[in-house]
Order: C-alpha cells, then structure tokens, then sequence
C-alpha cells in the first residue's frame, strides 16, 4: 500500500497541471455551452439536458481515452515502465485516476455548471423571460424519465462503465495518439459485426433481406417481455468490461517484460 500510495502521488504530482486545466477548461465549456443553449431556449427541458449530458460524456471519454500519458513517447515510456512498481500498480493508479475518481468528479463539474448556468441568467420581464420559473432545476433523476426505473437504470450505468474500459483499454493497447485509434478500431470492429449479420441475413433469410438489411427474430424470454435481442445487449454493455479491464492490465505486463 506505502508503494502503491508513493506511486499515485508521483502521478499527481507530474500530471497535475494537466488534471486540473482540464477540469477547468471542461467546467468552463459546459458553462458557456449551456448558458448560450438557455438563453436561446427558453424552454429548456429534461430532453435538452439528457442531450447536452451525453454530449459531456463524449469530452470525459476524450479524458479515459487519454490514460497512461507515458506512452506518448518512447524515452516516456522507457522511464514509466521502469519505474520501480509491479505492472498491477501502475494498471491500477490510472483506473483510479482516469475513472474511479474522474466519474464522480466529472458528474459534480456538471451538477454545478447546470445550476449555475440558470443562476448567471438574467430575466427579461419585458418580453416575458423569466429562467427561475420557465427553465426547471437540473436534477440527475431528469436523465432517467425515459427509462425503466428497475433494471436498465443498472444497465445503462454498466454501459457507460463498458465504454470507459473500452477507451481506457485502447489507451494501454496503443501509443501514440491511442484516442483516435481506439476509435478508429472500435468502428472498424462494429461495421464488420453489422456486414457479417447483413451475410447471414441474406442467407438465412433471402426472401426478406434486401440490401444491407439486417432480420434478427425476436423471442420472448421471461414473463416481463424480455426479448432475446434485449438481454444480448444487457449482456455485451454489462460485462465487455470483464474483457477490456484484463486486456489493458495483460498488455501493459506485455509492454513491461
């Protein structure tokens, strides 16, 4: 634990510049964003809040997607992985650091911001603008209206745990500008899954499918009309993070030895 703390407090104490005008240039976006959205709707709602709140996970995303910053270069790189501390530890300060700790602090930067884009708005009683009545307060319970409050609320927190171990594994996985390659192969990998269901399509089903159509029969599991396609979805966004979290510890071990 002594090596494992000396560790994280040298990482702080190199990349902290680099934390801390991150957080501040996304707290100061997200502001200007959202005051410049409220003042040209007056109306703003719950849909525009869910929006604007998946757009500002894209930017925490850019953040998880740029972990282990040592690879950037090979002389940084030759340095980090000697450092003396087992592959484990270095594995496990960045997944503190990039997502244990970033998500809650990313999800308060955007509590504040909401509220304090309403409270800088000025009212125009003259045309009848007034933002204390006509904009409601954010709460984080609006970005769930639309979703069954049972289980997809836990799925769709499980989703957004996937997709962060996928941008944090590629991050391991590649050196250089691993962001853009994580992406790049990402999309690669699921236009080849789509081709492969439009090839078995046709020959499955020819009669049906036209073109780049996909058929997939939907089959009733349980009583609570869970369908087959649902829960493979539950079960690709609830636990790829079983795959991505070992892949990115195996090959940081793998750029060690």
């Amino acid at each position: 634990m002594g090596r494992f703390a000396r560790l994280f407090r040298n990482d702080l104490m190199i990349n902290q510049k680099t934390y801390f005008f991150a957080m501040v240039g996304i707290s100061i976006a997200l502001f200007t964003i959202t005051y410049s959205l409220m003042r040209s709707n007056t109306r703003f709602n719950e849909n525009d809040f869910t929006a604007l709140f998946l757009m500002y996970l894209m930017g925490i995303g850019v953040l998880i997607g740029t972990g282990f910053p040592a690879f950037s270069s090979s002389t940084k790189t030759n340095h980090y992985l000697l450092i003396p501390a087992s592959s484990f530890e270095k594995f496990l300060v960045q997944f503190v650091i990039r997502i244990i700790l970033l998500m809650p602090i990313a999800l308060g930067i955007f509590w504040i911001d909401m509220h304090m884009a309403k409270a800088t708005m000025i009212p125009d009683l003259a045309n009848g603008f007034d933002p204390a009545t006509q904009i409601k307060d954010f709460h984080f319970n609006m970005l769930f209206n639309q979703i069954d409050p049972g289980h997809e609320i836990q799925m769709f927190i499980l989703s957004l745990f996937s997709v962060s171990t996928i941008l944090f594994a590629g991050s391991a996985f590649f050196n250089r500008f691993a962001l853009v390659k994580t992406l790049i192969v990402s999309a690669i990998i699921v236009f080849t899954v789509y081709c492969s269901f439009v090839f078995f399509s046709h020959i499955f089903y020819p009669e049906v499918v036209h073109g780049f159509d996909v058929h997939l029969n939907h089959y009733v599991i349980d009583g609570d009309n869970l369908n087959n396609l649902t829960f493979l979805g539950y079960i690709i966004g609830g636990l790829s993070w079983l795959f991505f979290l070992p892949l990115a510890y195996f090959k940081l071990k793998e750029k060690e030895v």
